[in-house]
């Protein structure tokens, strides 16, 4: 492969890693505070948080492809600070997700119905 092919490729797997990336910051909270605000319902809407796990797992699932595109995009082009600084944020944003999820399953457990 050329190597101005391979920038080419890298910079389009890059712009797709940062795409996906945002779009994943952008409705991950916003399924959680949905999803914490089903649960702390007297009776819990469980069709609401269904459907909030099942987003907050596709953001999950979408990182875990920015994080590939990001190092397909190293792999090509290997002086690219862009495709590092892609790869950083998608593992940060891996990781905070990860916590911000187990916060909020503990925060909702930690919720007691008093009737």
């Amino acid at each position: 492969m050329s190597e101005e092919k391979g920038k080419t490729l890298s910079t389009v797997f890059c712009g797709l890693s940062t795409a996906l990336y945002v779009l994943s910051a952008l409705v991950a909270p916003v399924c959680m505070f949905l999803w914490l605000g089903a649960s702390m319902q007297m009776p819990q809407d469980t069709e609401i948080m269904d459907k909030m796990v099942i987003a907050v797992s596709c953001c999950g699932g979408v990182l875990i492809i920015s994080l590939i595109l990001g190092i397909i995009a190293k792999v090509n082009n290997r002086r690219s600070k862009w495709a590092v600084v892609c790869i950083v944020l998608s593992i940060v944003f891996l990781v905070t997700g990860a916590l911000a999820a187990l916060f909020f399953v503990w925060a909702a457990s930690q919720y007691h119905y008093y009737t």
